[in-house]
């Protein structure tokens, strides 16, 4: 009986900790933050949030946002970057709406709309910074959605090996691996075994994590341009964890003028990563 009560105890540990990591926002440079901010709103309906300086942009339940901010002096635009590289995934249960929705305010496509083999459509555009967004409408959706609007889904990112890097974001950040993926469904060269996603354990957002060989650029971006933030109850023991796992930690942490304390990482793979902390109450 003491056995089963102390694997059981042990499962509540592990359940608990792995509670303590959120995804929060997919930071990007764009020329004017409050006009791309405001596009986001006009064309795909998302919220505008603003936190002093700062511009966000949310799905209707605020599982995830993007944040603008705005460096002329860094790279502000992403047509030359590859949709294998990394996009911002939507999913919703009209696509074709949302499609002609982008087109007609000056988006374009990369990759010509398609079916997959399970049926899900699948079309990849981009904005008029060049951000690349696949919209996708599930025949099984992953996540809960609500009628008539869009949802973050997913972020995808090129990984060198995929099922190496997703064990690695779950083991040195709590994160979980809410399901996976065929991916002979794909119209591109991927690798020969399953995609994994990998997400927060509210359920919130994912990363799909493909390999295809090319298309990491975006790794040598700065976190002036690009970076993906995660909110943590414990930003320094969750960076030692990274740390030790093989992470490296981007100069010194850093606290805001609301006491939040912020560490800048770069996993192994060289994905620009911010763990942030809010002041405890």
């Amino acid at each position: 009986m003491k056995k089963y009560l102390l694997f059981f105890f042990l499962m509540l540990t592990t359940a608990a900790f792995a509670q303590d990591i959120k995804m929060k926002y997919l930071a990007l440079n764009v020329p004017d933050k409050m006009a791309t901010a405001q596009w986001y709103h006009n064309t795909l309906g998302f919220k505008i949030i603003k936190e002093g300086n700062e511009v966000y942009v949310s799905d209707a339940d605020d599982h995830f946002r993007i944040k603008f901010f705005s460096d002329p002096s860094q790279k502000n635009n992403y047509s030359d970057m590859s949709v294998d590289a990394w996009h911002i995934a939507l999913e919703s249960d009209n696509m074709n709406y949302w499609e002609q929705k982008i087109l007609n305010a000056g988006g374009k496509y990369n990759t010509p709309p398609r079916h997959n083999l399970v049926g899900d459509a699948v079309a990849d555009l981009r904005d008029p910074q060049g951000i690349m967004i696949q919209l996708v409408q599930r025949v099984r959706p992953f996540y809960s959605r609500k009628h008539g609007v869009l949802r973050f889904e997913h972020l995808a990112l090129n990984m060198t090996n995929n099922k190496e890097a997703a064990l690695w974001y779950v083991e040195f950040m709590g994160l979980t691996i809410p399901w996976s993926k065929d991916p002979a469904d794909s119209v591109r060269a991927v690798s020969n075994y399953r995609i994994p996603y990998v997400g927060d354990p509210g359920r919130n957002m994912s990363m799909e994590f493909l390999t295809t060989g090319t298309g990491r650029d975006y790794t040598k971006l700065g976190f002036e341009v690009s970076y993906i933030a995660f909110g943590v109850k414990d930003a320094r023991a969750t960076a030692k964890k990274m740390i030790y796992g093989g992470a490296k930690q981007i100069g010194e942490p850093q606290r805001d003028n609301k006491g939040n304390l912020t560490i800048k990482l770069r996993c192994p793979w060289g994905n620009m990563l911010e763990l942030i902390e809010n002041k405890k109450r």
